[in-house]
């Protein structure tokens, strides 16, 4: 049999950072605690010199490193609509947002701006940009001597989302068992418990008040430790941690058991829809418990910890 005892030190560190888009040689670059730092982009991204971003920097084996800017960072989250405030010439126009808060906005030359008018928002960087008045369409008059038209058929949708991060959480602290690297595990291996985590930066929040009528899951490929050549029962929880907290999630959910055979590469998995709930409050799902286990992270397997949610409303 191969010697594996060397693959847990050999995967990439990933690392989150705060950092200010800055002009450098001609093009843009981040700042990172002082530090300026080439970096590749999400596309779409739309930064300007002085923006605040969310950049991850990641370090493989060699001691190469890469930045890699994921988005901008605001203090709120920006209003689809408002109101006109102002409509004073010139190109610009203030909009209160639905949040209470004025922007100064440019709009399409096909509206005309009157102040009161209740409009659509896009933005690009911190830029508004107003589309146009909100559209009302009037309910239709019933036809036939008043008759009740049928009421209108649910909405439904599927709704995906990839993990924005994953980790192992023991008596170290997160990320430290064998070699980090964003792997998950349960069980415990000679250290204490383990408990792996993954987190959405709390995107699912987007479905609160919808039904959810299925959950499915991405399980990453199983990685070659403990009892690896047998089928492990893998208990699964959902957690109410939108990201990582201090100490260990918690679990509001489960725990949910599912039989991975060993030979694993990864695939779909269904979490029970009492999942949800966890979800839409902004958290994730959780591992743990005997037997010890582990599989691969969104960092060595991008798919790992996907999310489906089948939804009604």
């Amino acid at each position: 049999m191969a010697d594996l005892s060397n693959l847990e030190t050999q995967t990439a560190t990933v690392r989150t950072y705060q950092g200010v888009v800055v002009a450098s040689g001609g093009t843009l670059a981040v700042n990172v605690n002082g530090r300026v730092i080439p970096a590749r982009w999400a596309d779409p991204i739309i930064a300007s010199v002085g923006d605040t971003v969310r950049v991850e920097i990641s370090s493989g084996a060699t001691g190469q490193g890469q930045a890699f800017v994921t988005s901008r960072l605001t203090n709120l989250p920006r209003p689809g609509t408002g109101k006109v405030k102002t409509n004073t010439p010139g190109t610009i126009i203030t909009v209160t947002g639905t949040d209470g808060i004025d922007y100064p906005c440019t709009f399409l030359a096909s509206y005309t701006p009157t102040a009161g008018d209740n409009v659509a928002l896009d933005w690009r960087a911190s830029q508004g940009n107003v589309l146009g008045k909100v559209g009302v369409i009037a309910p239709p008059t019933p036809a036939g001597g008043g008759v009740t038209p049928p009421p209108a058929q649910p909405q439904t949708g599927t709704s995906v989302y990839a993990a924005s991060d994953s980790a192992t959480f023991g008596s170290f602290g997160w990320d430290r068992w064998a070699g980090g690297g964003g792997n998950i595990y349960q069980g415990s291996y000679g250290a204490g418990p383990l408990y792996g985590a993954w987190f959405y930066s709390g995107s699912p929040r987007e479905l609160a008040g919808r039904t959810i009528n299925r959950v499915q899951f991405t399980l990453g490929a199983r990685r070659t430790v403990g009892s690896y050549n047998s089928p492990v029962a893998v208990h699964f929880y959902g957690h109410t941690s939108p990201t990582r907290p201090g100490a260990d999630v918690a679990r509001v959910a489960g725990p949910f058991d599912v039989t991975i055979p060993p030979g694993w590469a990864g695939g779909v998995v269904d979490l029970p829809t009492s999942f949800g709930a966890a979800l839409q409050s902004g958290g994730g799902i959780s591992i743990t418990g005997e037997p010890y286990a582990g599989f691969l992270g969104r960092y060595q397997s991008p798919s790992s910890g996907t999310l489906s949610l089948d939804w009604t409303r």
